[in-house]
């Protein structure tokens, strides 16, 4: 993932849509080069290896859905409209980044394989605190219910937005519609009575 321009920017652009599309293990160096329009040979200027790619990517998009979190939690205010902006920005992520968000849902085998998970880990994890904080302070002043596990409510929805990607229909629904949506299904149901 990169909005960087020039030849780097677009090899990392290529390189994020083959992943995506073909797998990172059938994507080859001659791919990328065919794509980005440069020699196979010329791309090790740029990166070292494949998954120096790779890295990159994910590195930049799990950044930026700490950054996005991060502004989510600014503007949100109560616990309920922290979580609807983090379900709203997590959302906008995965429309504005699909390739990236493909490689990080498609790839885990493959990243795990390669030791990738680690560069992005810090991102992550910081990504995560934003929920659970949100998640237990709405659990402390009472407007969500106790009696179901702050990690079950998390991953719920987590995985529901994660994975709204492959949902065919997905695409029916503009980011806010959806985003109201889900904030209905998953806040109705974790609102304390």
């Amino acid at each position: 993932m990169s909005r960087t321009p020039g030849r780097r920017g677009i090899i990392l652009a290529m390189s994020a849509e083959l992943f995506a599309t073909k797998g990172i293990a059938s994507t080859t160096v001659r791919d990328i080069g065919n794509a980005a329009g440069v020699f196979p040979g010329s791309l090790y200027h740029h990166f070292t290896s494949k998954d120096e790619l790779v890295a990159e990517i994910l590195g930049g998009y799990v950044e930026e859905i700490r950054r996005r979190s991060e502004q989510a939690v600014l503007r949100g205010g109560s616990p309920k409209d922290t979580i609807r902006e983090l379900i709203k920005e997590t959302l906008t992520v995965i429309d504005e980044y699909p390739h990236p968000t493909a490689m990080l849902q498609n790839e885990r085998g493959y990243l795990r394989e390669h030791g990738l998970f680690e560069p992005i880990k810090k991102s992550s994890r910081a990504a995560r605190s934003y929920w659970m904080k949100a998640i237990r302070a709405g659990i402390a002043d009472g407007s969500f219910r106790e009696d179901i596990p702050e990690e079950i409510f998390y991953r719920s929805v987590r995985e529901s937005l994660w994975s709204s990607m492959h949902w065919p229909n997905r695409r029916r629904y503009s980011t806010s519609t959806f985003a109201d949506l889900l904030d209905k299904l998953f806040l109705a149901g974790f609102s304390a009575p």
